[in-house]
């Protein structure tokens, strides 16, 4: 689809609806999940494109949420941690997210439940906000209203944004059809009623999905409008959120919509970031792409008008919290992927039986062995999609680990990364500071 920017008449212009999604993953139907019930998602991607390599910047929300938004990386944003306290990052000021670029381009802007982005959603770029709870039926009738009294006149872009399927789950359980608890995981009780739990919880998001998009239906307004799915990283379980793993970075990455982008495939096996939703929408409704963006367009790939994807390789970072995992840097093919650890530590042994909601809570962590944790650890995607093992070691695969250690100093150099020049300093260690010398001063 080639949509002329400058032209406001409606039926030229498609609305866009992005569904965002906590700590989803790929724990889905349509990824393969066998024991969860999402009938409403999973005939979203049977109608569009499903992402099945796609990539989060960061394993933890802000930062990967940041990056979809700005379609740049979370050093170059600024936004490297969560924005609530007590990490307290905050995105640059001068960065443009995604309601602002489509605002200033004809666009109505909405939001509907959470963004976890920045305090304020004017600044994001919302002319209208209409729910900022974290309750998904209320964000769901938020949005369903936003439909019924959409004019003609004017294209919306709704962001419609989740609670679910962060923690705690209040859902109940479901183990209808089993509880799948991924190999890098042990089966003990406590984790199988956990997955149960969570399984309940991906249940209730899909029945809040499905209400969004029946009610873009019942407005008559489901052929004319773009329905992106995204989760923003991996699962909340030991061993991927909070860690660049490939558990802690994949996300559900869905598209639907008008023209041939959305209709010349299903399946899309190719890498993908989150960096490269932005652009890729952008290019769709034909708006100008800034050169700050940092994503690439799939749009020419996606409608077949080239063989060759615009990207190989994702990357991520890890900026520490919570003593969870060690700080990190990744990049993943869709043969390897290498991670490089820059902070002490000790190796994990996967597959790990510690306790997923302990985890959460800060009450018991992965257990490790004596050694070090080395600088460098690289697993076989295809062969080895949960990582149990550390290829890095052998001398068998030196030379990939100094080819992919390459790439990703490069990328690191072009994101301007702080960890080249030393430790990243936190908001928090700033205001520590800050307050110890205000503090160590003598009143007047």
């Amino acid at each position: 689809m080639s949509v002329n920017s400058q032209d406001t008449r409606r039926e030229n212009r498609p609305n866009v609806v992005l569904l965002t999604a906590h700590d989803l993953g790929q724990h889905l139907g349509c990824y393969g999940i066998e024991t969860v019930k999402t009938p409403n998602i999973d005939a979203l991607a049977s109608e569009g494109l499903r992402f099945e390599n796609a990539y989060s910047t960061s394993p933890v929300c802000s930062p990967a949420r940041g990056s979809l938004l700005t379609g740049r990386y979370p050093q170059s944003n600024g936004l490297m941690g969560l924005t609530h306290a007590p990490w307290w990052w905050e995105i640059d000021d001068s960065e443009a997210m995604l309601p602002e670029i489509l605002a200033e381009h004809g666009y109505e802007t909405h939001l509907s439940g959470l963004q976890h982005v920045a305090s304020d959603p004017e600044r994001m770029g919302f002319q209208h906000t209409h729910s900022r709870e974290l309750d998904a039926e209320e964000t769901t009738a938020a949005a369903s209203e936003l439909f019924r009294n959409a004019t003609d006149d004017q294209p919306f872009y709704a962001q419609v944004g989740f609670f679910e399927v962060h923690r705690d789950f209040d859902q109940g359980t479901h183990s209808e059809n089993g509880v799948y608890v991924p190999p890098y995981l042990e089966e003990t009780d406590e984790i199988r009623d956990d997955f149960a739990a969570f399984q309940a919880s991906v249940n209730y998001f899909d029945d809040r999905v499905g209400d969004v998009l029946r009610a873009l239906e019942s407005a008559g307004l489901r052929e004319e409008t773009i329905v992106i799915l995204a989760a923003d990283h991996g699962i909340p379980h030991p061993g991927a959120k909070w860690t660049c793993r490939r558990p802690g970075i994949e996300i559900a990455l869905l598209m639907d919509g008008p023209g041939p982008v959305f209709s010349g495939r299903n399946r899309v096996d190719e890498v993908i970031s989150s960096v490269d939703v932005l652009p890729t929408l952008l290019d769709v409704l034909d708006v100008p792409i800034s050169g700050r963006i940092e994503g690439h367009s799939f749009r020419q790939f996606l409608a077949g008008e080239t063989e060759s994807p615009p990207r190989e390789a994702a990357f991520a970072q890890f900026t520490e919290h919570m003593k969870r995992d060690n700080e990190s840097r990744c990049i993943i093919t869709r043969e390897n992927h290498l991670i490089r650890y820059f902070d002490q530590g000790r190796t994990v042994k996967y597959p790990v039986g510690t306790d997923p909601q302990a985890f959460a809570d800060h009450v018991e962590r992965m257990s490790t062995e004596r050694e070090p944790r080395p600088f460098a650890q690289l697993y076989d995607v295809r062969e080895d999609p949960y990582e149990l093992e550390n290829l890095g070691a052998s001398s068998k695969h030196k030379q990939l680990v100094t080819d992919l250690s390459q790439r990703l100093l490069r990328w690191m150099v072009s994101v301007d990364d702080p960890l080249l020049e030393g430790r990243v300093r936190h908001p928090y260690y700033e205001q520590a500071v800050d307050d110890l010398l205000t503090s160590s001063t003598d009143p007047e």
